[in-house]
């Protein structure tokens, strides 16, 4: 396999003083230390692809730090435990993604005693003294739900599949939902339930529904399960009505085979725990980060410790740059069904279209590391560091 050095994020995220937003001990050996550095990932769920391909881009930095000295190893735990195996061995920092944002305060209490340094990684989670490092899922959310009010023009019956309950994620992304249809009274939400980011999962909920409901105008659901949903209306021979979809290659792929499918697809990018390895890298190797660059985080406004991660890309049919859902989002690219495709053309069926902070400022595509190759997104994070 071709290797590709991406050189993520920020080569400019720093003007303050560290201490103020992430306040972890530092004893001088420390403090003079810029290799050599021991980084666990501890990943509350494991349940889709998704999943695996968030890992593995975090295996494939890590193993390119590795080569260059930058870190002396990683761990990686895929279960929702409270990363004490890790906090015990000794690490530097600790990325974790959690599956519920109040289960990790024993060890986020645990690694700060410690002195070890803890980044919050895709799932937003607020505790003093961390960074947090995620998607924006607010916006990604907005994207889609205001996609599909236009296409039905702000009347119908609806149905909601959302994703895991209790997830940081999905409670920020039915916020979104909720305000979004708040402005549209003529649209009558006729039921909801969690498909738990599962193909499977979403592909029964969306056969009850159809056994429950003779007319569905249109389908509100999240990533990960839009083939099940397509599944569940073949299975019982309806036509599929407008719904937001997915990003993979194999959803994709579908798509263009079926002509009068109207979706949509914002990648929700695996790299962000990619780009939480970058940040606590850079922060262990004593850079400090420009205040300015840091936005409040998702769970509590007070807190203002998180580098948002915007959608890399909305994929529609053709593509539609000036589209009212495309409003303010800078760093994120509209672009085609065709585009997207040829962008995962050498990627495995289930590989999701990925997006990176560069400071190389370009994103690169490997037919096994899934790197995208259009220009980056992320643009902005260049000044993040100094």
């Amino acid at each position: 396999m071709k290797k590709r050095a991406l050189a993520i994020v920020m080569a400019g995220l720093m003007a303050v003083s560290m201490s103020s937003v992430c306040a972890y001990a530092k004893d001088e050996e420390k403090e003079a230390k810029t290799e050599g550095f021991y980084i666990g990932l501890s990943n509350g769920y494991w349940g889709n692809t998704w999943r695996a391909q968030m890992v593995e881009d975090f295996e494939n930095k890590a193993e390119e730090y590795k080569e260059e000295g930058i870190i002396s190893d990683y761990m990686i735990s895929n279960s929702n435990s409270d990363a004490t195996e890790q906090l015990n061995s000794g690490v530097d920092a600790i990325l974790i993604d959690a599956v519920s944002p109040t289960t990790i305060k024993s060890a986020v209490e645990k690694a700060k005693a410690k002195g070890i340094l803890v980044v919050i990684a895709n799932d937003p989670a607020a505790y003093e003294d961390t960074i947090c490092v995620c998607g924006d899922n607010y916006t990604w959310q907005k994207i889609q739900a205001m996609w599909l009010m236009e296409q039905i023009e702000g009347k119908g019956d609806i149905v909601k599949i959302t994703g895991v309950s209790g997830n940081a994620a999905d409670t920020i992304r039915e916020q979104a939902n909720d305000d979004i249809l708040a402005e549209y009274p003529d649209v009558n939400v006729l039921t909801s339930a969690p498909g738990n980011w599962s193909q499977t999962d979403a592909q029964s909920v969306m056969t009850t529904f159809l056994s429950s409901y003779d007319s569905i105008d249109a389908i509100l659901e999240q990533d990960v399960m839009a083939e099940g949903v397509i599944k569940a209306y073949e299975n019982a021979g309806k036509d599929i009505p407008v719904m937001t979809g997915d990003y993979t290659k194999s959803f994709f792929a579908k798509w263009a085979e079926m002509e009068d499918l109207n979706t949509i697809g914002v990648p929700y990018a695996p790299g962000n725990a990619t780009v939480a390895l970058e940040v606590a890298v850079r922060l262990l190797q004593g850079k400090e980060i420009d205040e300015a660059n840091l936005v409040a985080n998702p769970m509590d406004e007070n807190l203002i410790n998180t580098v948002m991660v915007a959608p890399p890309y909305v994929v529609t049919k053709e593509a539609q740059p000036d589209a009212t859902w495309m409003e303010g989002l800078e760093n994120t690219e509209a672009i085609s069904l065709d585009e997207a495709m040829e962008l995962l053309k050498d990627s495995a069926d289930t590989a999701a279209l990925d997006g990176y902070m560069s400071d190389e400022g370009e994103q690169l595509q490997d037919n096994q590391q899934h790197y995208c190759h259009r220009a980056c997104p992320f643009r902005y994070a260049r000044h993040h560091f100094a």
